[in-house]
C-alpha cells in the first residue's frame, strides 16, 4: 500500500511554498464560486507557477460548463480535473474529448442514503473520490460515517471529508484508500498551516514506509 496525499484548497503563494516543503502527491485549487477558497484563473496560475513540478495540480469544479473547465485546465495548467457536482458520465466523456491528457476524477457525496452501486455510473472516470454529504457540495470538514464505508473497496478511491492529523492514520488503516484528500484539516483560522501540512504528510509517509 502506498497511499497518495492531496492537500486541497490552496489560496496563497505561501501555500505552494508549504506544500513544496512537505511534498504531497497532489495540490488542489478550487474553482467553485460559493467556496471561500475559490480562486480566479489568474490567482490559480500564479500559485501553480510556484508549485514543485513533481506535485500534480488538481482543479475542483462544481457544475461548471465543460468548456470552461477545459479552458481553465489549459490556462492554469492542471493535471487533474475533480468534478464535485452533479456532472454525468456524458460530461466526463465531453471533457475527455476536449482535454485528452487531463486526468478526470468524479466525486460522490456519501450520506445516510448512499448506495455504493451508484458509483457504477461513473466508471468512465479515471478515479473516484468519496466525500461527506453536506449541503453545498462538501468542503465543511465533515467526516463520512465509518459504517457507510464498510464493504467498499477503496483501493482505487480517494477518501475526503474531515480528515486531519488526529484521525487520518486510523482512517487509512481501517479503509486502505488509494489516497486521502485534506483541506480544512490542514488549516488554522481558515488558512493553510505549513506545520499541519507537514504533519499530515509525515503520518501518511510513515504508514507507507511501514507497510513496505
Amino acid at each position: 500500500m502506498s497511499v497518495k496525499i492531496k492537500i486541497c484548497g490552496l489560496m496563497r503563494e505561501a501555500d505552494a511554498d508549504a506544500v513544496n516543503v512537505a511534498m504531497p502527491d497532489f495540490a488542489g485549487f478550487v474553482f467553485y464560486e460559493k467556496s471561500r477558497r475559490c480562486l480566479t484563473a489568474e490567482k490559480a496560475r500564479a500559485i501553480r507557477s510556484r508549485l514543485d513540478p513533481r506535485i500534480r495540480a488538481v482543479g475542483v469544479f462544481v457544475n461548471m460548463p465543460i468548456e470552461k473547465i477545459a479552458e481553465l485546465a489549459r490556462l492554469v495548467p492542471l493535471d487533474v480535473a475533480q468534478l464535485h457536482g452533479e456532472e454525468s458520465a456524458g460530461d466526463i466523456e465531453d471533457l475527455r474529448k476536449l482535454c485528452p491528457d487531463l486526468e478526470i476524477w468524479k466525486a460522490a457525496r456519501v450520506g445516510d442514503d448512499f448506495d455504493p452501486k451508484s458509483l457504477e455510473k461513473y466508471k468512465n472516470a479515471d478515479r473516484l473520490l468519496l466525500d461527506a454529504y453536506v449541503e453545498g457540495y462538501g468542503g465543511k470538514g465533515k467526516r463520512i460515517k465509518d459504517e457507510r464505508l464498510r464493504g467498499i473497496d477503496l483501493s482505487a478511491i480517494m477518501l475526503a471529508g474531515g480528515l486531519n492529523a488526529g484521525n487520518i492514520e486510523s482512517a487509512v488503516k481501517a479503509f486502505s484508500p488509494y489516497g486521502v484528500d485534506v483541506s480544512s484539516g490542514a488549516e488554522t483560522n481558515g488558512l493553510k498551516d505549513a506545520e499541519k501540512i507537514k504533519e499530515i504528510v509525515y503520518i501518511i509517509r510513515n504508514i507507507n514506509q511501514n507497510e513496505v
